[in-house]
């Protein structure tokens, strides 16, 4: 008798399977311009944007967004040309790690519709949807759900439901809006009108030269594909285009790549009875903190977030958190930080189980100790002063602490950014390396430069010897300056509009000193308050302490 679970499969089984299998594409044609709006909301939401890249001498169009395309911009093209068609064209610097980083993100929020989804072409998210679209109402539902909340986040999106990963990026790229294809038999009617292009998304090793010779015989389409034999299509044109078909048909199998599991730093300690004691919760806080500093002692690994859940006996469950400013992997400090909050918790009838998380560890970086110097002042303890910013921000909360970092900026408003306060000795030495040697700055910048009301009209590069402010009348002892600062010439801010600016130190007859400047409009304004000479534009923009 024949052992039947080594006989072949029938061809009825065979394509059953193969129709059992379901696909989502989502198509981010706009990603790089769209994470631009998102990390720089300072720019104008209906200007046109493009992303460029610097190769070799020249600068190039490498993302566009849809206002820069309506324009008739295009990726590929130059700056110079670009800014010709639309000369408001904001151009942005192309990061594509930052996209990548972004593309990653948003395919791990797409763990919410399938434990297998991976990323292609550096643009576009795969989800293998088998058995996963009733969850969701059906295919369509499913698809529906995806595209509406990456566009309520903020980007262009477009998608497919197909029984082939190579299909669903077919039709999200050159189908209609929202294409449902669930079964196989209505594939190759769905893909006759792609163009042979789309060859190149079930086959990247296929070649150019090879989409070039089937353009070359009039074969565009892929329909024009479906009558040829196999055998022919393969000896002319090579066997990677007749696989890539029988891909994009669902005739043969194509796996996508799933994103690799982050193995989760995270301990747990179930109860026989439900505990409610504050000795018994600390006693086993406390054990779980021994053994997550054991696994990051072993993979060398520091903690930057705890996270203590709770579960209780009624079904429900509790979480804390707590961060820390550099990577730590010492019991005694985590533990520290932990019974602070516990007693928040409210254990109800019972804790049946406790749960310790890391969600953020970063690499543990052991720093050298160097003697100090003889007669110097003893530096400040590295560990100290990160155990008391993590008890500041833990009670304060991590957004009131911060220190200031330069920006590779010279505008003012823009050559600082907020950091963590306390960062590797790596981090923090290049950090401090770097700030730029430029003239004395005030140590509180306004929010927004405050118009001064002048009282004296001096000529280009002369002081303002006397202002009104708040109703309130200063004259200028001394005045340092003036300090050109001009704005980015490729990038359009509406607050540097008005062009360069000249700025002066001054100080008051009462000792009190004020960063001032005169915007780049020359010329008086009308006398609005009908006293004194004419007004020019001038602001305050800081004060010194």
């Amino acid at each position: 008798m024949a052992n039947r679970a080594s006989a072949p499969l029938p061809d009825e089984a065979v394509a059953a399977r193969s129709q059992a299998r379901a696909y989502i594409a989502l198509w981010l044609p706009r990603l790089a311009t769209d994470r631009l709006r998102r990390a720089r909301p300072d720019l104008a939401e209906t200007a046109p944007l493009a992303a460029v890249r610097a190769v070799g001498s020249g600068v190039f169009v490498a993302a566009v967004d849809a206002a820069a395309a309506g324009a008739g911009v295009a990726p590929g093209a130059t700056l110079a040309s670009a800014r010709a068609l639309c000369p408001h064209l904001l151009a942005e610097p192309m990061d594509e790690a930052a996209d990548a980083a972004l593309l990653g993100r948003l395919a791990a929020w797409c763990d919410r519709y399938s434990p297998l989804v991976g990323t292609a072409g550096g643009d576009r998210i795969l989800i293998e949807a088998t058995g996963c679209a009733h969850l969701f109402g059906g295919p369509r539902a499913m698809l529906t759900d995806a595209l509406e909340r990456l566009r309520r986040a903020g980007f262009a999106a477009a998608g497919a439901y197909a029984p082939s990963p190579s299909a669903a990026s077919a039709l999200a790229l050159y189908g209609p809006e929202a294409a449902v294809v669930a079964e196989r038999a209505g594939l190759a009617d769905a893909l006759a009108p792609s163009p042979v292009a789309a060859l190149r998304l079930a086959e990247e090793a296929l070649e150019e030269e090879a989409l070039e010779g089937l353009r070359r015989v009039g074969l565009r389409r892929l329909g024009d594909l479906y009558g040829l034999p196999r055998a022919a299509l393969a000896a002319r044109f090579g066997t990677a285009a007749a696989s890539a078909l029988d891909r994009l048909l669902a005739r043969a199998r194509q796996p996508i790549a799933p994103r690799r599991p982050v193995a989760p730093h995270r301990v747990r300690l179930a109860f026989p009875d439900p505990i409610g004691l504050r000795g018994d919760i600390d006693a086993a806080v406390a054990r779980l903190v021994e053994r997550l500093c054991e696994r990051l002692q072993a993979e060398d690994l520091g903690c930057r977030r705890l996270e203590l859940t709770a579960c209780r006996a009624d079904g429900t469950a509790q979480t804390l958190a707590v961060g820390t400013a550099r990577p730590v992997r010492a019991a005694g400090p985590l533990l520290r930080l932990l019974e602070e909050k516990l007693g928040e918790i409210e254990p109800g009838f019972g804790i049946d189980c406790l749960i310790l998380a890391a969600p953020r560890v970063e690499r543990f970086e052991s720093d050298q100790l160097s003697a100090a110097a003889s007669g110097a002042p003893d530096p400040p303890d590295p560990e100290a002063l990160a155990a008391l910013c993590d008890r500041l921000a833990n009670r304060l909360g991590s957004d009131n602490l911060f220190r200031l970092a330069p920006s590779d900026s010279r505008l003012p408003d823009a050559a600082q950014s907020k950091r963590p306060p306390v960062e590797s000795r790596r981090r923090a030495d290049a950090d401090a390396a770097s700030w730029p040697d430029a003239p004395p700055r005030p140590q509180r910048l306004l929010a927004r430069p405050q118009a001064l009301q002048p009282l004296t009209a001096p000529k280009a590069g002369e002081p303002l010897l006397a202002f009104r402010l708040k109703g309130r009348r200063h004259a200028v002892r001394i005045a340092v300056g003036p300090e050109r600062i001009a704005p980015d010439w490729w990038r359009e801010d509406a607050a540097w509009a008005a062009g360069a600016r000249d700025y002066w130190r001054v100080e008051d007859e009462a000792g009190r000193r004020f960063w001032i400047y005169r915007d780049g409009v020359a010329g008086p304004l009308a006398d609005a308050a009908g006293d004194g000479p004419g007004r020019q534009h001038w602001f305050l923009h800081g004060i010194f302490d």
